[in-house]
This record gives C-alpha cells, sequence and structure tokens, in this order.
C-alpha cells in the first residue's frame, strides 16, 4: 500500500511544529549590585539590577522605608545605620525576590573639633609649671599649643614650665579628618616675680587615733615654695611637699613646716597638733614549725594587734625572752605550752597555747594519707595532691596509676588517657616510711562524655530533634528542573521525530523502487 503525499505533508508539519516552537518562558533569578556599600550620610548609591531572564518590572525595598520601581535606581540615606535592601524581579512567569541583610552601611560624618581647653593653675610665680588639658569636642587626633612665650607642644595634655615673668596668651589648634579649629586666650597665664618668701602653713587628713596612726600632711602655704622641711614632732623628719607619716608611739606630737622659695624661708609650728592614744594590745603569735626531734629550733614571730612596744615570752621548759620575734631551741623531749604577753602604754595581754610544741627524742615513723580535690572527670584530667602525712615526713614518693611519679610534697598531676588509676603515697623520715593508697581511684573519662559515666550512652534516634537549618536570605539562581526545565525537551524531541522520518523515507523508497524493478521484469 502506498503512502500518499498527505501523510507526508502531516510528518512534515509535525516535525516543523516541534523544532521552531518556542522554549518555555522562565521567571526571573533576582540579583543586583551597588556601585559603593558604605560611606558617610548624606549618602548616595547607585543600585545596578543584575537579574537573569529579563524582568519586566523590579521593586525595591532599601531598608530606611525608601522604595523605588525603577530598574537602576539612585538611593540616599540620610540617617546613620547598617540597612537590609531588598530587590523583587517579576515577569510575566513569575516573580523572584533577593534580600542582602545590612548590605548598605551609613556612617554619621565626623564633624570639626570645637576647641576648648583648661589648666590646673592660671597664676604664681615663677618658676610656674602649668598642667594644660585639653577638653576639645569631636574626637581631634593632632593638637598645637602654643604657649605664649615661645613654647609649643603637639602632645594632648602638655606641661609647660614658664620661666620670665608676664601675662601669656595660650592657643590650641585641634584638628581631625574633618577639618580644624583654633582658640586662643589672651592673658590666660600669668607669671609673677618672686618677692616675698613663703607664708609656711599645713593641713593633715587626721590629727588624733590609736597607734599606729598614718596622717597625710598636706602643704598649703604661699608665695610658690620650692623646698620644705617637716618635723613630725617624734624625731622623724621629711623633705617632700605632701608626706605622710606613722605614729606608732601614744602622745601629743607638736608638727614643724619650713618653707623655702628664692626669697627665702619662713616656719610655722602647730603644738599638739597630733594626738596618738594606746589601745591595749591582743597577743598572738606564730611559729615555723611545731614539731620535731630534738634539739629543736624554732622561729617565733610575734603576729599582735594594736601596737604593742613591750613582749615576754614563756617557751613552756623554762626558758624565756623579751624579743619581738625570738628564735628558741628545745633540747628535751616533751609538749610545750608557749605563752606571749605583750603591753604598753594603755596595758597588757596575754595568750597561752597548751601543746604547741612537740619535741620527740627521735624521730616517729610518719602515718601517710593525703586528699585530691577531684576524683573523677574527663580527659584532659588535672588533679591537686595534697599530702596529709602525720610525724613530719621529709621526702615524699607518689605513684599517680598511669607510670608517673613524683617526688613533691603536694603535686598535681594530669591524666591524659581515660581509666581508672589507683594512687599511691610513701613518705618517709629519719625514723622509716610509710605507704598509703587513696580510698577511692581517680577515674579520667573520654573527653567530651558526662562525668561519671564509664559507657556511651546510647541514643535513641526516634527521639532526636532534627537540626535546624539555617536558611541563607539571598537568593539562588533556579535549576533547570524546577524553572524553566522544558525548553530543551521540545527541541529535542523535534530532533527524534524528523531523524524518524528521514529513516521512514529512506526506507519507503528502498521499498517502491523495489517494487517498479520487480514490475518491469514481470512485463
Amino acid at each position: 500500500m502506498k503512502a500518499t503525499p498527505v501523510f507526508w505533508a502531516i510528518l512534515l508539519i509535525i516535525t516543523i511544529v516541534f523544532l521552531v516552537s518556542p522554549v518555555t518562558a522562565t521567571k526571573p533569578v533576582a540579583s543586583y549590585i551597588s556601585n559603593v556599600t558604605s560611606g558617610s550620610v548624606p549618602f548616595s548609591v547607585q543600585f545596578l539590577d543584575s537579574s537573569l531572564n529579563s524582568p519586566t518590572s523590579w521593586t525595591w525595598l532599601f531598608g530606611d522605608g525608601g522604595t523605588s520601581t525603577n530598574q537602576n535606581p539612585t538611593h540616599t540615606y540620610t540617617t546613620s545605620g547598617d540597612y537590609t535592601v531588598t530587590l523583587i524581579s517579576t515577569n510575566a512567569d513569575g516573580s523572584d525576590t533577593l534580600t542582602k541583610t545590612e548590605y548598605i552601611t551609613a556612617t554619621k560624618a565626623e564633624s570639626v573639633p570645637t576647641v576648648s581647653f583648661v589648666a590646673n593653675i592660671t597664676t604664681g610665680n615663677i618658676p610656674l609649671a602649668v598642667q594644660f588639658l585639653d577638653s576639645s569636642t569631636n574626637n581631634p587626633i593632632a593638637w598645637a599649643w602654643s604657649f605664649g612665650d615661645g613654647g609649643t607642644s603637639t602632645i594632648q595634655n602638655p606641661v609647660h614650665i614658664y620661666t620670665s615673668s608676664g601675662y601669656y596668651t595660650v592657643t590650641l589648634t585641634a584638628t581631625n579628618s574633618a577639618g580644624s579649629d583654633t582658640k586662643s586666650q589672651p592673658g590666660y597665664i600669668t607669671a609673677t616675680d618672686v618677692t616675698d618668701a613663703p607664708d609656711p602653713l599645713f593641713k593633715a587628713t587626721t590629727t588624733s587615733g590609736n597607734a599606729p596612726l598614718n596622717v597625710q600632711f598636706v602643704d598649703a602655704s604661699d608665695n610658690s615654695p620650692t623646698s620644705w622641711v617637716w618635723s613630725f614632732g617624734d624625731g622623724s623628719t621629711s623633705t617632700l611637699q605632701n608626706p605622710s607619716h606613722t605614729y606608732t608611739t601614744a602622745g601629743s606630737y607638736t608638727v614643724t613646716l619650713t618653707a623655702i622659695n628664692a626669697a627665702g624661708g619662713n616656719t610655722v609650728s602647730q603644738t599638739g597638733y597630733i594626738t596618738v592614744t594606746a589601745v591595749v594590745p591582743v597577743s598572738s603569735f606564730t611559729s615555723n614549725v611545731t614539731s620535731g626531734v630534738k634539739p629543736l629550733t624554732v622561729q617565733f614571730t610575734d603576729t599582735s594587734e594594736n601596737a604593742p612596744t613591750g613582749w615576754y615570752w614563756k617557751f613552756g621548759d623554762g626558758g624565756t625572752s623579751t624579743s619581738q620575734n625570738p628564735v628558741y631551741t628545745y633540747n628535751t623531749a616533751g609538749t610545750y605550752a608557749v605563752s606571749l604577753g605583750t603591753s604598753n602604754t594603755a596595758g597588757s595581754n596575754t595568750t597561752t597555747v597548751s601543746g604547741y610544741i612537740t619535741v620527740t627524742s627521735a624521730a616517729i615513723t610518719p602515718v601517710a594519707s593525703f586528699t585530691s580535690d577531684v576524683r573523677e572527670g574527663n580527659v584532659p584530667l588535672t588533679v591537686q595532691f595534697t599530702d596529709t602525712s602525720t610525724h613530719a615526713p621529709t621526702s615524699w614518693k607518689w605513684s599517680f596509676g598511669d607510670g608517673v611519679q613524683s617526688t613533691i610534697d603536694n603535686p598535681s598531676h594530669t591524666y591524659s588517657k581515660d581509666g581508672t588509676y589507683t594512687v599511691t603515697l610513701t613518705v618517709s623520715n629519719a625514723a622509716g616510711s610509710n605507704t598509703t593508697a587513696i580510698g577511692q581511684s581517680i577515674s579520667a573519662y573520654p573527653s567530651g562524655s558526662s562525668t561519671g559515666t564509664t559507657t556511651p550512652e546510647v541514643t535513641d534516634s526516634s527521639n532526636t530533634v532534627p537540626t535546624q537549618e539555617s536558611t541563607v536570605t539571598e537568593t539562588t539562581a533556579p535549576s533547570s528542573a524546577e524553572n524553566g526545565g522544558s525548553g530543551w525537551i521540545l527541541p529535542l524531541v523535534g530532533i527524534v521525530v524528523l531523524v524518524l522520518v528521514i529513516i521512514a523515507l529512506v526506507l519507503h523508497s528502498g521499498r517502491s523502487g523495489g517494487r517498479r524493478r520487480s514490475g518491469g521484469r514481470d512485463l
């Protein structure tokens, strides 16, 4: 059966339709850039749309309340801050949004400094040292001072010494990146010649109290003294302008000050200016050791309060001392009470500690014991061990259970591998040695595990809370399967159909030719 021309025409039309069918339209992929992203207000930004797939309309949100529907708008930020910018690109197939968080940073423009300054003094006798303090606003970063006598400085808070009498105009120029400002104060400093000797005067923070009494003296003399001589009434002196002095003995003290300058010196005395009263001491003491083998030498230290001036020690074996911090040697074994009596003008006080010193004929074998600050934890686990052995050990040998040892009395050790470790301590002195092990072993757990758990916990996956994924604000381009993926399918189908038509034509032509040849032979 012959194929009709109509059949071939239909196949050809179908092929052409598939080949020339337009690719399916796709929605935009929003994208944009800008000429700048930061600056000082007022701050203009040129935004440029770089969206894909030919959007036909645009909506801009500039983050400060401003909007635009232009494709490439210019926007001016007038207030400092960080601004999030959003672009919505649209065409007939849909829309896409791109948001860039804190994309624009607008900062406040720096202002020119407003100059001001002060000084600690503005008048005085030469040589006159003046401390100038910059009090300018708007954050200057450079300073130029002119002190009116030819002197200058570029530091922020200079000290200047005027050596000649006169009236001086002080000028300060302060500068930052925005510009500079200058201020002058005519006749701000008055420096005068020394014509009179000082008129001495002084004050004190306190004038009475219990011994020991610390007093801060303050010079208040006129006419600019340049040197001072103090006498505190208890034999002590000072040449400082404002000295501090401690009175340790009760009494009434006359204080004298001599103030001197180039014109001369004057002296003032205040009789009975300082009154110091005594308080009955409270006796107490310590010693470097409290037990040992005879002969046992002990350093006693007085720690009494309220400034005692006399001391009387009884060492319990008949020995005594009147030193404040005596050294005493015990030659006979025994247990001794130590007594300290202290006194001052207000009275006396005695403290006795029974059995304070223990002296033995020969050393006693120590009894080992120790403690630790922790017993368990995750590796790396650092443990502080403390020796609490009795009978004065003189050497120590620690074994931490992990192959490491120490010979100090109170070691710290770090366990770097998980496990359970038995700690032992051997202590020794001249009488012998003794060993003990900790009552509870040290347990070090794997890093990251819960303290006290020796086996990992099994997590029930049915109760596991899924991890919340963070979202990215900026929109990414859609995949071909999601947006316009069918655009390449129709041309491909058309090509396949065209190939099939060509194959069919070739096969049909072959069969037609064969039948014609066969028909000829039949004729």
